[in-house]
């Protein structure tokens, strides 16, 4: 059963920032092993706010580790992710969904 993934950014993250990390870890041509369905946008309170259909939690998770959160570390440096909130995230399994 696919698991929905809601990732909650805090306002450091920005439309740039997203497409910059996006272009890289999930290319229109090339889309990631496991991820069914992918939407982005502001936040209502600031940030960046993701929603995913994956086909496990387990597999976006090695995503996020393997891919996303190296790729944000590489163009904002190391200090600044260590000072900042790390993405909230929350999963649910999913009981039907429509492409």
């Amino acid at each position: 059963m696919p698991d929905a993934v809601w990732i909650e950014f805090a306002p450091g993250m920005t439309a740039e920032l997203y497409d910059e990390v996006n272009d890289r870890v999930n290319p229109a041509d090339n889309r990631p092993a496991g991820l069914i369905f992918h939407s982005a946008g502001p936040s209502p309170d600031g940030g960046w706010r993701i929603v995913d259909v994956w086909d496990s939690r387990a597999t976006f998770d090695r995503f996020l580790e393997s891919h996303v959160m190296p790729t944000i570390a590489e163009r904002v440096a190391e200090e600044a992710m260590a000072q900042g909130e790390p993405p909230k995230i929350e999963s649910w399994p999913v009981h039907n969904y429509n492409t």
